[in-house]
């Protein structure tokens, strides 16, 4: 049940793969992104980038393992453990989703593209819990093909709130809108 929650939490950071407004509101940001150049804005706290032309020659794909870049939410801090499965949980979530249309691999090769994430924030609002995800797709050159920042919140913030069905929501979310980016790519 833990490692559910766990992995929901982490998809939902990982699927936030959005973008940026405007460079002066994205200094504050903690630098993950190869480039933060492309983005633009979508929706509120969402920024994204994508070319469809380079992401459809992405074939397979490797999913490098999810930085859980904070060390607290509201106060608390988050143990060693608790970040491990979050990021364990962001990881398993985003490969099984991308799987279920693409090959997942571990070895580099020229139609291979590299998924990459991150938590960057976990907040408290009011009653809901906040979370910032980045994420982008490099080519097997290291291009830049597809780059997000989203910030979310959930439904409500509670203690444990890595191991609750709001986290795992919206994580599942995320990845399903990260292979739904993937389909329509090679749709074209």
């Amino acid at each position: 049940m833990k490692r559910n929650s766990y992995r929901s939490f982490i998809l939902v950071s990982l699927l936030a793969i959005a973008g940026c407004e405007t460079k002066p509101q994205m200094t504050k940001r903690p630098d993950f992104l190869t480039t933060y150049d492309h983005l633009q804005k979508a929706d509120t706290g969402v920024w994204r980038y994508s070319s469809p032309p380079l992401l459809a020659n992405c074939n397979k794909f490797i999913v490098s393992p999810v930085k859980v870049m904070f060390d607290e939410v509201d106060g608390q801090p988050l143990t060693a453990e608790q970040r491990q499965r979050t990021s364990d949980f962001v990881h398993q979530a985003i490969s099984w989703k991308i799987a279920e249309r693409y090959p997942v691999v571990t070895e580099p090769g020229p139609d291979v593209a590299e998924v990459r994430i991150a938590l960057t924030e976990g907040y408290r609002t009011g009653s809901k819990l906040g979370l910032c995800v980045q994420g982008e797709i490099l080519d097997s050159s290291k291009t830049q093909v597809a780059a997000v920042v989203r910030t979310e919140l959930s439904e409500k913030f509670i203690a444990d709130w890595e191991t609750r069905d709001t986290a795992k929501k919206m994580v599942n979310e995320w990845a399903s809108r990260l292979r739904a980016m993937l389909d329509q790519a090679h749709a074209k």
